[in-house]
């Protein structure tokens, strides 16, 4: 059994293990443009239909991730397909009508199985308060995505404690911007973590907000971390 990924761009990922399909933060309409005109520059490399998920974990309220256009979508396609989330996302889940049943609330520190992963809630240090980010067991492996969050120490310090063993793949926002950290940062964090491959994210969805991957790729491979693009809709073992 291995672990591995699909990107969808921004923060939004498919990952499967064994007979468990997991979506964080799925991101597939064209919300922003509408709300904010910033264009997309990236087409969702899966159809809602194609997601296919057993379940769903939403990690903070902004709209690039609790996508409140295609959620309710999937929502509406998979309605017994369990929604997690920090409170905030329950908040805006709960004003939207979403099932009660499936909404399920999480916090920093937790541990919970969700199929063939094992998941730790982590801290993540962002505009929406009750933002986190997450740490994915399986098959032997741990991947840490950031979710949208600053560095600083205490980041670096909970991840590591919460993991307790070593972190083997880390997905990363690297745009630097609106509250999250660039490039340098996440490079740094990943040879804090001293993790053995690092993957960029939250970038080439809006020219507004985005950053050059090979900044980091290349700072990365310095220090010994394998580092490379993801391709959206393409499949990658972590």
């Amino acid at each position: 059994m291995e672990v591995n990924c699909v990107w969808l761009g921004q923060g939004s990922f498919l990952f499967e293990s064994g007979n468990t399909r997991l979506v964080v933060d799925p991101f597939l309409s064209d919300v922003v443009e509408q709300r904010e005109g910033f264009k997309r520059l990236m087409d969702a490399p899966l159809t809602i239909e194609e997601l296919k998920p057993d379940y769903i974990l939403i990690t903070h309220n902004h709209i690039d991730h609790f996508d409140p256009v295609a959620l309710p979508e999937i929502h509406d396609f998979y309605p017994k397909v369990p929604i997690l989330g920090p409170t905030s996302v329950m908040r805006l889940a709960n004003e939207m009508g979403f099932n009660q049943e499936v909404l399920q609330a999480l916090e920093v520190t937790e541990h919970l199985p969700l199929g063939d992963f094992n998941v730790t809630i982590t801290p993540a240090f962002h505009s929406d308060p009750f933002s986190i980010g997450c740490l994915l067991n399986a098959a032997s492996k741990t991947i840490y995505h950031t979710a949208d969050t600053i560095f600083n120490q205490s980041l670096v310090a909970e991840v590591k404690r919460l993991s307790g063993k070593k972190i083997d793949s880390l997905l990363t926002c690297i745009n630097g911007r609106l509250g999250n950290m660039n490039w340098e940062e996440a490079a740094q964090l990943a040879g804090q973590l001293g993790v053995e491959k690092a993957f960029p994210m939250h970038y080439g969805m809006f020219a507004e907000n985005t950053e050059d991957p090979v900044k980091f790729i290349n700072e990365c491979n310095r220090l010994g971390i394998q580092s490379a693009e993801l391709i959206p809709g393409k499949k990658t073992i972590l």
